[in-house]
């Protein structure tokens, strides 16, 4: 289309780091150079979001990562006016499944 443009989506290397250190504790997983890893996470995340992200949309990118689509900022005090970009808020799920401990909903 004319005169549209993408709207930027970035995310926190802060988030990064913590996907990266949880995904690289995954039992089976094959050693590879942390460059290596970053890289397949962000592709794993373009893959994912796609070409139309939503605000509040969230995304399965990896084994206990999650993606949320945020306005960027909005978890910062003063973050003055919006600028409008999306920020992309990496979620890590701290402990995995255990069978024994289990509570029914309904």
């Amino acid at each position: 289309m004319l005169g549209s443009r993408q709207q930027e989506l970035v995310v926190s290397e802060t988030d990064i780091d913590a996907a990266l250190a949880h995904l690289r504790t995954l039992p089976y997983r094959p050693q590879i150079p942390m460059s290596w890893d970053r890289q397949h996470l962000l592709d794993l995340l373009r893959e994912a979001i796609g070409n139309r992200p939503k605000i509040n949309e969230c995304h399965n990118i990896a084994p206990g990562v999650f993606a949320i689509i945020q306005p960027f900022g909005i978890d910062l005090l003063s973050r003055g006016e919006p600028d409008g970009r999306l920020q992309v808020w990496l979620l890590v799920r701290s402990a995995g499944t255990d069978p024994t401990r289990l509570t029914t909903l309904q």
